[in-house]
């Protein structure tokens, strides 16, 4: 599965999104060190991660056959740490010093050697070109990886740090896991879980999706996990629990919930399946107010179920349109989904490598009518969800409320590197399509700024919600 995954990544080019894996909402870059306590005021704001092909990206038939993983194995998986290394220097959208890159790798792997007992190597000279600084940083890896019978956690600690150090929300390692999750959640095939989307530290659930087995468990939206198979969680972040969360079909998970109003902690057990929600859901939640929520730009695009949502509204007596972007980290580029709102001009614009910039048009594809629309937005709304919103609300489409989405807009690339892991690398960031100003870093400022807290979501309160209908005088 992983080489006909590999061979569909190569040939992707992907705007990043803030890596919701369709079942389980998570942010792999910066969430698990900080969030708020469940008494804050507001949801943290999450630094995104993640990733959205171009259109129509195919398999190339001609891709590199994956290596022998003997040989990429070979001192430690030097090899791997070197084609991340290259890719890094090569392909970044601003220029790395190889030094820094080496750095944090080396400091990466000795940190998990050190939990793992293994006394270091003296510390390697990263001095001189790419070349000779990767000959030292080689020679001392080969050293403190021959001490362990297996350097996996070592290396996968050097080629995370590595990518962390750029402090770049759109560059980050996966494991094999995450690689093959964010692959199957952007075919839209959903993966495999307990299907809650999290958020904060101790991670809150924020929705249960329904028939799932989180939900036949009796997991409920504003439980704290505090607890995953017997590890303590209540310092984890959402990709940290991913981690533990998400497995092999048919195993069994155990969770130790903090739930409000109960002094004793809940136990659920359940096992874990493929859960795959629906990308559109629409119904009507205050007459004539229609409700849509886009949970995820898949590989093959929203905008038919978009028009088939806003044909069922017409039927129905529907004259205004709440679309809920809340939570929706992006994934693969649609500018067939904005076109169906923005007639004509450029909708989606970036800036890449040497301040070269990319523009995509308007298809000409828009609905017959476009009603009165607000767009809900939050700190979870990452990348073509931004790039969406930000279309929308520039030409003046729609009203915007809720929270400044995540600002994590741009273009990665992900590839494998042989073991199963992968590499996203940035070689694209956002700009308004009208503004030409910068949306990566800086979000979606909406026209009406709303918070909804932890409190709001386990008490089932949504004031975001209710001020979009109130704004449409719903």
């Amino acid at each position: 599965m992983r080489q006909t995954l590999g061979l569909i990544l190569r040939a992707t080019r992907s705007i990043t999104i803030a890596l919701l894996f369709a079942l389980l909402s998570v942010t792999l870059a910066a969430c698990g060190k900080s969030g708020a306590p469940a008494t804050e005021t507001a949801l943290p704001s999450l630094t995104a991660v993640a990733e959205t092909p171009t259109p129509n990206a195919t398999a190339t038939p001609n891709a590199t056959a994956t290596p022998d993983p003997a040989v990429l194995l070979q001192d430690g998986g030097i090899a791997i740490v070197r084609a991340a290394y290259d890719r890094l220097l090569d392909e970044y959208i601003d220029p790395v010093e190889p030094a820094s890159l080496l750095d944090a790798a080396w400091s990466g792997a000795l940190g998990e050697a050190g939990t793992l007992g293994i006394s270091s190597p003296p510390r390697p000279s990263f001095a001189g070109d790419r070349a000779g600084a990767f000959a030292s940083f080689s020679a001392s890896y080969a050293q403190l990886t021959a001490r362990v019978a297996d350097a996996k956690q070592i290396r996968y600690a050097a080629l995370k740090s590595m990518a962390q150090t750029l402090n770049d929300c759109h560059t980050f390692f996966l494991t094999p896991v995450a690689s093959d999750t964010i692959v199957d959640t952007r075919a839209g095939k959903g993966s495999v879980g307990i299907g809650i989307e999290l958020a904060g530290v101790p991670p809150l659930v924020t929705e249960v999706i329904a028939a799932g087995p989180a939900d036949r468990a009796g997991v409920l939206v504003g439980d704290r996990i505090v607890g995953i198979d017997g590890s303590d969680a209540t310092s984890f972040g959402p990709a940290s629990a991913f981690d533990l969360i998400n497995g092999n079909e048919g195993s069994t998970l155990r969770l130790q919930l903090r739930r409000v109003g109960q002094p004793s902690l809940v136990d659920v057990t359940m096992l874990r399946e493929r859960v795959a929600p629906p990308n559109v859901e629409s119904r009507i939640i205050a007459p004539p107010v229609g409700y849509m929520r886009i949970r995820n730009f898949t590989d093959g695009g929203v905008s038919s179920d978009v028009k088939a949502a806003v044909a069922s509204f017409e039927g129905k007596g529907v004259t205004k349109w709440i679309i809920d972007l809340r939570d929706n980290p992006g994934g693969r580029l649609d500018v067939d989904a904005i076109s169906l709102f923005v007639k004509n001009g450029v909708v989606v614009r970036d800036r890449g490598r040497g301040d070269k910039t990319d523009e995509w048009q308007a298809t000409g594809a828009v609905l017959p009518l476009i009603r009165p629309i607000v767009l809900l937005t939050d700190n979870r709304t990452g990348s073509v969800a931004e790039a969406f919103a930000a279309a929308l609300q520039e030409y003046g489409v729609a009203y915007v409320v809720g929270a400044t989405s995540n600002g994590c807009v741009g273009f990665t690339d992900i590839q494998p590197l042989g073991d199963g892991s992968s590499l996203a690398v940035t070689t694209d960031v956002n700009l308004g399509p009208v503004t030409n100003k910068p949306l990566n870093g800086v979000g979606v400022v909406p026209d009406d700024a709303v918070a909804r807290t932890s409190a709001d979501i386990a008490n089932g309160d949504d004031p975001q919600l209710a001020a979009a209908v109130a704004h449409l005088g719903g």
